[in-house]
Formats: structure tokens, sequence, C-alpha cells
């Protein structure tokens, strides 16, 4: 026999399942498999299983046989993004730097003869991409299409650098008024170089880069003579975002940092 429900338990029953449908699809947005939200990046954030899915199809194009592939396939491969991990280890800067050690990727021109001090972790980068299409990481509007994520060895989020070449003239500002109005702003030292401007919470330090120039446009074969070339304002855009736990354990063990990163007592 079924029993009829009544029509306010009918609408409770309702009600409930539409937040737990509302808190599960938010849940999946903030979870994006494709694109690090970086106004949800918490301490938590996995960077190996993020690029882990990357990295596979990366080295599965790299190794693929061009030459049994058509024209669609071809397509593909060259306009899917390419991304590396890297091995991070602390070496003697030998004098080199102000400070005792610094940490560089075991691959490195300059390293990989070296023997390192120890083990670090692993950095995860963007190589090859289209500026245009591609999106891997996302703030306030603004999509960046080059992301670098380093962890420690025990898997812990420590640094990411966003990267962008933008045409247009808002996206600089849209990030930082973001930055400026979530955030608390560092007094930067004078030397500490050219436009960064830098923020805080109780997990990160945040800093924002750009440096404007003018690229010029590239015509097509065969176009009249008289057309002369013009050129576009490009932005180029970098946001670091730094663990400050990273930072500190790095001051400790007196590892070379940025020279703009605050000494943290």
């Amino acid at each position: 026999m079924t029993i009829p429900m009544k029509p306010f338990h009918f609408l409770y029953y309702s009600v409930c399942c539409l937040i737990l449908l509302s808190g599960m699809l938010y849940s999946c947005q903030s979870q994006n498999p494709d694109r690090v939200i970086l106004e949800k990046l918490d301490r938590t954030f996995n960077a190996s299983k993020f690029y882990g899915p990357k990295i596979k199809r990366s080295e599965e194009l790299l190794h693929a046989d061009v030459k049994s592939m058509d024209k669609k396939e071809l397509k593909e491969v060259f306009e899917t993004a390419i991304f590396k991990k890297d091995t991070l280890a602390i070496f003697n800067s030998e004098g080199s730097l102000p400070t005792l050690f610094y940490i560089e990727s075991t691959a490195a021109w300059g390293t990989r003869k070296l023997k390192p001090v120890k083990d670090f972790g692993y950095r995860y980068t963007t190589v090859s991409y289209n500026e245009e299409k591609d999106t891997v990481a996302i703030l306030s509007g603004v999509s960046f299409p080059a992301l670098t994520v380093a962890e420690d060895k025990n898997g812990e989020f420590t640094y990411l650098y966003a990267l962008k070449s933008s045409k247009n003239k808002d996206d600089f500002q849209n990030i930082y008024n973001y930055l400026q109005k979530t955030f608390t702003k560092l007094m930067l030292q004078d030397d500490a170089g050219s436009g960064i401007k830098g923020w805080e919470n109780k997990d990160f330090y945040y800093f924002l880069h750009k440096k404007n120039r003018r690229e010029e446009q590239i015509f097509s074969f065969g176009e009249d003579e008289d057309d002369k070339p013009t050129t576009t304002d490009i932005t180029d855009i970098r946001l670091e975002i730094y663990s400050k736990i990273y930072i500190q354990n790095m001051q400790k063990e007196q590892v070379y940092l940025p020279d703009y990163i605050p000494i943290i007592k």
C-alpha cells in the first residue's frame, strides 16, 4: 500500500534535495579537473592529482607516431596543451647567491651534473599552449593559459605561477581589484622590483607582476603593399602564490627566494 506524502513533507523533501544538489554542483565547480579556480585555492590543493591526467596525455602525444596520423589527429596533437613534470632538489649555491642553497629541477642545464643536497619535491609546468584558447586557471573571470605548480615530497602545495599575455586592458585591473579587495596589502621594499604588488592572507602570499609591450601584427602573404603593419598592446601578467609554510621553511633552511618576499619571523 502506498502512503500519500503530506504536502508539507513533500515540500520539505523537495527543498532538501535541491539544497543537496546545489551543494554537489558547487563542489564540482570548485574542483574542476580541467582548471584551477584560484579564488578557491587552499593548502589542500593536490598538484599531482590535478596534473596527473595532463602529464599522461602529454606523454602519449609526445611519443605518438605522427606519420600514421590523419589530419584530424595531427590537428589535435598540435592544438593540445603540453605539460611536464620535473623533480626538484636543493643544491649548494657555492657562493653564487646571497643564501647557502637554492631549489632547481634536477634536469636543468646547470644542475643535471650536480649532486643535490637533498630532494625537495616536484614541479608541474605548462610548456606548450594556445594563448587564446587554453585555460588552466581562472581568477576573477580572467583565464590563464599557463600554470606552474610545485609541491614538496609530501605532496603539500608550495607555490604556483599563473601566466597570461593579454590584449584586454581590463584583465590586469580585474585581477588587481580582486586581490586588493580580498586580501591584506603588503608593503614591499622599494628595491623589490618595478611594478610588483603584494598581498597576503593567513595561508598565502600573492604577488602580481605586469609588463606592457607592443606586438606587431603579421599579415598574410599577398596582401596589398599599401597595408602597413599595425601593432597591438599586450600586457604580460604573472600571478604568484606562495604557501607561507613553504616560505618559512625555506627561510629557515637558507634557501634562495625572490627579494620581494617578506621575511617571516
